[in-house]
């Protein structure tokens, strides 16, 4: 199990904020301080570039600092591509941050509901035990947990338990397999 938060590309997660020097004659009205947004949860480094994940209450703001003086003279770029709205959202939402102001939740389409949670931790394990060479008899006793996975071949053919676990390795697979950048993409 991954021991941190995830690290997204800012391409692939309009939640994931690029950073760069504002150009001269802007005057920032503070230096960018992570320690101020919340509590660092991870931070790497490579040469003049560094990625931030500060946990912002219930949420994650994740920050790309492109240059050694981004955090100096902060600045966001914002891409115009088919996320742009989300991305602007989440950069407003960021600089009310920045400012000691009350923030607003992440928008709607990068929050996920209690019962989507569920199911992608359901999907995640269904996979985990596909990928170790379990079948679905395997998934529906673990992760459906359910009974009819003791029946007789004949019975567990027809049951709602066999379609439900070959239906979870299906978008199991599927998520797996890039399809977790809708997630990230707020769709």
């Amino acid at each position: 199990m991954w021991p941190g938060p995830a690290l997204w590309l800012p391409e692939v997660s309009p939640s994931t904020l690029i950073i760069d020097p504002a150009p001269a004659g802007f005057i920032p009205t503070a230096p960018l301080d992570p320690n101020r947004l919340g509590v660092a949860t991870a931070e790497i480094a490579n040469g003049s570039e560094r990625e931030i994940v500060v946990l912002d209450g219930e949420s994650e703001v994740h920050l790309r600092l492109r240059h050694a003086e981004s955090a100096a003279r902060p600045a966001v770029l914002l891409p115009i591509d088919a996320m742009s709205e989300l991305r602007l959202q989440v950069a407003l939402r960021f600089i009310r941050r920045l400012r000691g102001q009350r923030t607003q939740l992440l928008p709607a389409a990068l929050r996920l509901t209690n019962q989507q949670r569920m199911r992608l931790i359901r999907l995640l394990h269904a996979f985990d035990i596909h990928d170790a060479g379990g079948g679905p008899r395997e998934i529906a006793a673990e992760v459906l947990v359910s009974k009819q996975a003791r029946l007789p071949s004949v019975e567990w053919k027809d049951s709602h338990a066999r379609r439900a676990a070959n239906r979870l390795i299906h978008d199991a697979i599927a998520l797996v397999n890039r399809g977790y950048l809708k997630l990230l993409h707020g769709r």
